[in-house]
Order: structure tokens, then sequence, then C-alpha cells
């Protein structure tokens, strides 16, 4: 078995060694937050623009994308700049959304309402839920349609606007296949080359920048928020001060290591209690014992 593997039963002096590697470790995190930090500079970020409208008196924002900006000099820009030099159009790729620039709050009845939407449908698509005999609108028409629960809120959802899923079996599928075959026949490696290639480069390397986001602001935030200099002070609203890192070592502490009564580990051999908590137990000669020989 490999080092540090054990996670749901292990001895007491395993433990030792695993939280004591991991505390001395936190000495990279800062390094690693440069380093993360600079790679989003690289990367840049692509930003999309939607028209607003009203809905009951309320600003909404449509699907309809009437603008994109992305980082200047980054890695996202300049794909964008040789996407456009083959004749592609950058607001087809992706709506490039961000749910987490969308406030939600609480409203009087209980609701929660949004108070600053940049995206359509709050940055999110989803499945929508609908009864049976649910009436559905369409322009001044309403009536009762189709069962429409499982459907994406989305103009982009085809199934919707055709009424429903249609089989392809319900018209000559084949036919248009063929067609739409023949028309681009003769251009399918300069299709690949030209367009998809240099899309799927952008769509990758901007969910690249959100992976290394919320690393940056979600886990090492939630291990060490508020404890190291370079990560600032902790959101409480988002991080639990009893998840950080080291109050978790220090409960597992508390739990199975002699302690004083400060609180201050007397010696990291197995308490009294350990027999009554069975996912650990005192060691034994032959199992890993902690590097600094406690």
């Amino acid at each position: 078995m490999s080092s540090f593997d054990k996670l749901s039963v292990w001895p007491v002096g395993y433990f030792r060694a695993y939280s004591s590697w991991l505390l001395q470790n936190r000495r990279d995190v800062s390094a690693r937050i440069a380093t993360l930090n600079a790679e989003l500079e690289r990367i840049g970020q692509l930003k999309v623009t939607y028209l607003s409208t009203e809905v009951e008196g309320q600003p909404r924002k449509t699907e309809e994308r009437v603008g994109i900006s992305v980082t200047h000099n980054s890695s996202l820009g300049r794909l964008l700049q040789a996407y456009v030099a083959n004749g592609g159009n950058p607001l087809n790729i992706s709506s490039f959304m961000y749910p987490d620039c969308v406030e939600v709050l609480e409203a009087e009845d209980g609701e929660p309402t949004k108070t600053s939407e940049v995206y359509p449908h709050a940055g999110v698509y989803a499945p929508q839920s609908a009864n049976p005999n649910e009436p559905t609108q369409s322009g001044e028409k309403t009536g009762y349609g189709p069962y429409q629960g499982g459907f994406i809120r989305s103009d982009r959802y085809f199934p919707a606007r055709q009424g429903g899923r249609v089989s392809a079996g319900a018209y000559d599928a084949d036919g248009i296949v063929r067609t739409m075959h023949q028309i681009r026949s003769w251009a399918n490696q300069e299709i690949k080359e030209r367009l998809q290639d240099i899309e799927w480069r952008i769509v990758k390397l901007a969910d690249l920048r959100e992976q290394l986001t919320q690393e940056r602001d979600a886990v090492l935030a939630q291990a060490f928020g508020g404890s190291l200099d370079c990560m600032g002070s902790i959101d409480t609203s988002r991080i639990d001060p009893g998840l950080l890192m080291q109050n978790l070592v220090q409960d597992l502490y508390n739990l199975i290591y002699e302690m004083d009564p400060t609180g201050r580990v007397i010696s990291f051999k197995a308490n009294n209690n350990v027999g009554f908590l069975k996912f650990t137990f005192p060691d034994l000669p032959s199992e890993l014992r902690d590097p600094l020989g406690c």
C-alpha cells in the first residue's frame, strides 16, 4: 500500500505521520497560489454580453448575444484572433457564462430573487419541471401543450422548438444527413483544422481557468483560509472555519492522543478511549511510524 492511502481505518501513529507531513507542506501553498495567479493571467478570460429586456417590469437577460470581450494579450485572446481570422464567429463557440457573478438574495416571501442578472437563466442551463396540465405560452396564444418536464430552458434546446422530442423516423432524417454531408464533404479537413480544433482549444482553456480558480478560491481557501499570509481573511459565508485543515487535525488529536487540559498533546500514544473508536488502534512495531520519531 502506498503512503497515506489509509482513510477509514489506521493506527494512531499513522495519523501523526500523515498530519505532520501535510502541515509541513503548508510552506508550499504561497508558491502554489502565485503559480495559479500567473497561470490565470496567462490564460485570460472570455465574457459574452447578452441583450437585456423586461419581464413583468423586472430587467432580464435574453439569450441574444450582442458582444464578446477577452483579456488583452492572453492565450484566449490570441486563439480568438486566430479563430476570427479563419472565418469563425466567436459568439457561436460557447455561452461563456459565470453563474457565480449573479447575486441571489432571499425575498420576504422566502423565494430566491436575482438582484444582478448578468447572464440568462442566472447563468445556469438546467432541465425544467412542469405538470402535465400546466399551461404553456407561445406569443399571444395560451393553451395546453405537450409535457415540457425535462426540457432545457434554452433557445438552443431544439426539441422545445420542434414541439417535443421528434424521432428521427418521423421525417427523412437519412436524406437530410446525406445532403448536409454532401454539402460539406469537400471541406471536412478545413472545418476541423480552421474551426473545430480552435474551438476545442478555446473551450478547454476556459475550462482550465475555471478549474484553477476553483482550486485557488475554494479548495485552498477551505483548507487554509485566514491562517496563511497568502490567503487573506476567511469568508465565513462560504467557508466553515471548523473545516480548516489545522482545526480538523486538532480535533482528531483531541480524539485519539493523550492531551492536557489546555488542549496540548502530552504524548502521541493512543489514549484510553481509542479502543471505543473502532476506526483507530495503538501502533505495532511493524507499522508505519512518525518520521519525526514521535
